[in-house]
């Protein structure tokens, strides 16, 4: 009779909160609870005693679930500490615990079934902090919501020089930059006024502030309107014209979508993930950027963006969905953002942990980046650049993306092959890239494939040793297969360098590349110029943590 009961009833979600961190909360609840297809309870944590009873009303593990707002102390502890009994758990995280605390990278995610972030960067973040998650832990990007019902636009037009900042005083929230756009606008037009409201933030933020107020000669432009409450909020957004959003980095901004969903008009400093939400049209850069932005406003012009992006039923939707997705965890390709000078690209993510994916994950640029800088002063667009051991493809994206140049890649291991070719795919690049699935040496035949330990696919080598088993790569000679001079020659293949230039000495003989050859050892770089120097190449510079030599002929 109480399984039956069980069954009669909607699925159960208990929600825990922590005081000061439930503000992302009310509206997902709300609109959790009207869809009807799950019950919902708030439990505002003090202690274990309230997750004790979060877990009594929880009674049907199999169905229901715990969603924990914050991955901030207690919450980790608690749930490392926990026996769930097979209820679900749930953990959404935001950008202060991945960002500016170790609570991500330390997190108990064995006993975490789903983590949840508003934001593809938000995602990157993570990973970037907990690189193993996606073994134990399925991760989703569930953009945020509005309740767009309350927050309407005006009927009447703003006032046209009118220009709203909010957030708390805080240095990531870049107040100060706001004052400097203030006072470029009032060289043009004494008419802009600034209206702040803001909650208590860090002291010396407000202090600096309060005397850059007088000292940049804004007496009277800025408008301190206090700390409203979220239900002033919509009426306030509508008598700006413009919301000016300075932030050094939001996981989604909520205030963004907020003024856009009231008609405002946006000028958003370009901070890291906000290419996700917001479009070029209302990014900027600078403070002149910033200031055309603003005389150019047209308010109303992004309310179907929030309308269409930023609904509260698509985030209702996006969790449910969640919540129905039984499927155990797995790692899955997520695109970064890439960059270098005024190029920009993205890189396919398929194995966070992996070495080489970490760094670009990391950092949004190449790996070994100076390394490639240089090759770009020697690589002419339409050139051919070999690339001899091309891992994911790293290097081939650099020559065919910044430098234009055609690439002849060769990598030996199938899966390594395979990321390679999505790579450039990914950046419609696959007509500049010939992809040979083998290894270079001094001779033609076979191969084993030895493949490098699970942190680190760069250290995956060939051996001639037992190149007759199942399963072994065919090996070809430089000099048998390339047809056409080469601009430069790229070698990292774990040991393999001498064999693979004694199997092009014709090639260096005749057209004099530009050489790349990577040396892990003294004994590496000795059987390496042994080799080149006959030829008349001579070492000129050395890079990267793992000592990649450029020879160059004389």
């Amino acid at each position: 009779m109480q399984g039956a009961f069980r069954e009669s009833r909607p699925p159960r979600l208990a929600v825990l909160q922590l005081r000061g961190l439930e503000h992302f909360l009310p509206d997902l609840v709300a609109g959790l609870a009207a869809s009807g297809a799950v019950e919902v309870r708030v439990f505002t944590v003090t202690g274990p005693a309230v997750l004790a009873e979060a877990l009594h009303w929880t009674d049907d593990p199999a169905r229901d679930a715990l969603w924990f707002e914050f991955c901030w102390p207690p919450f980790p502890e608690l749930i490392a500490r926990t026996e769930f009994g097979g209820r679900r758990v749930i953990l959404r995280v935001h950008r202060v615990e991945a960002y500016e605390t170790l609570h991500v990278a330390q997190g108990p995610w064995p006993k975490v079934d789903d983590l949840v972030t508003v934001s593809e960067d938000m995602a990157r973040i993570v990973l970037q902090a907990a690189p193993w998650l996606e073994r134990t832990t399925r991760l989703h990007v569930i953009h945020n919501g509005l309740d767009l019902a309350r927050f309407v636009p005006a009927t009447a037009p703003a006032d046209p020089f009118r220009i709203g900042w909010c957030g708390s005083m805080a240095a990531r929230k870049n107040p100060t930059l706001a004052l400097e756009v203030l006072a470029r606008l009032l060289e043009e037009d004494a008419r802009w006024r600034l209206h702040i409201t803001a909650s208590p933030g860090e002291r010396m933020v407000e202090e600096a502030v309060l005397r850059l107020v007088p000292r940049m000669g804004l007496g009277g432009a800025v408008r301190f309107d206090g700390t409203l409450p979220a239900a002033a909020m919509p009426d306030w957004h509508a008598r700006n014209a413009v919301l000016l959003s300075t932030s050094l980095h939001e996981s989604f901004g909520y205030a963004i979508a907020e003024a856009a969903a009231a008609g405002c008009d946006l000028a958003v400093l370009d901070h890291r993930g906000s290419e996700e939400f917001w479009p070029e049209a209302v990014r900027f850069g600078t403070v002149d950027e910033a200031v055309r932005l603003i005389c150019a406003a047209r308010p109303k012009r992004w309310r179907g963006l929030a309308e269409a992006r930023f609904g509260l039923e698509r985030q209702v939707a996006g969790v449910l969905a969640m919540l129905a997705d039984r499927r155990p965890p797995a790692l899955r390709e997520r695109l970064m953002p890439l960059s270098h000078g005024a190029w920009r690209g993205v890189f396919p993510l398929r194995e966070p942990a992996d070495h080489i994916q970490h760094a670009i994950l990391s950092t949004g640029a190449f790996y070994e980046a100076e390394m490639l800088e240089d090759l770009r002063r020697r690589l002419p667009p339409g050139a051919l650049f070999v690339d001899i051991g091309a891992n994911i493809g790293n290097h081939s994206l650099f020559a065919a993306g910044v430098c234009g140049a055609r690439v002849l890649a060769f990598e030996p291991a199938p899966a390594l092959a395979a990321h390679c070719q999505a790579t450039l795919e990914a950046n419609g690049l696959a007509a500049r890239l010939s992809l040979r699935a083998e290894g270079a040496g001094a001779a033609p035949g076979l191969a084993r494939l030895c493949p490098g330990p699970g942190h680190n696919a760069g250290r995956t080598r060939l051996a001639m040793e037992g190149s007759a088993d199942a399963g072994a790569v065919p090996v070809v000679r430089l000099d048998d297969v390339l047809q056409e001079a080469p601009a430069v020659i790229k070698l990292d293949v774990e040991g393999m360098e001498p064999a693979v230039l004694e199997g092009a000495r014709g090639i260096l003989a005749r057209h004099r590349p530009a050489l790349y050859v990577e040396t892990l050892t003294e004994g590496d770089f000795a059987a390496v110029d042994a080799i080149l120097r006959p030829l008349g190449y001579r070492p000129e510079a050395c890079f990267n943590r793992d000592p990649t030599w450029l020879f160059l002929p004389r």
